[in-house]
């Protein structure tokens, strides 16, 4: 494909900026639980208090699923881009190599 460049380094680069952004997003959750653990008893035990707490335990439970697959498929993904890169370098030696021997088994021109 012309114009077509794949630069394992490059790769590698964005596969750490993924880690990173998934270091960010753990963080974002483990605040986010650490804050929300000060609201468990805060409303109360009559009937309107119970249903809120049951609502506030409704948005916290899909909210840290959510943050929490976001971890698993950022974490999956650099692991893909990483593999990728290995194989795009895997790759080209393997083709250099063969055309090394191509052009050993031709001879000179």
């Amino acid at each position: 494909m012309p114009g077509f460049n794949v630069d394992p380094e490059s790769m590698r680069r964005s596969a750490d900026e993924l880690d990173a952004a998934t270091t960010e997003v753990q963080s974002l959750l483990d605040e986010f639980t650490a804050a929300v653990e000060q609201f468990a008893d805060a409303f109360g035990g009559d009937m309107i208090g119970s249903l809120a707490g049951v609502g506030h335990q409704i948005c916290v439970d899909a909210l840290t699923e959510t943050l929490t697959l976001d971890v698993e498929e950022l974490t999956g993904l650099a692991a893909a881009v990483r593999e990728m890169a290995d194989d795009h370098e895997t790759v080209d030696g393997e083709i250099a190599a063969s055309f090394t021997t191509l052009g050993k088994d031709l001879g000179p021109a």
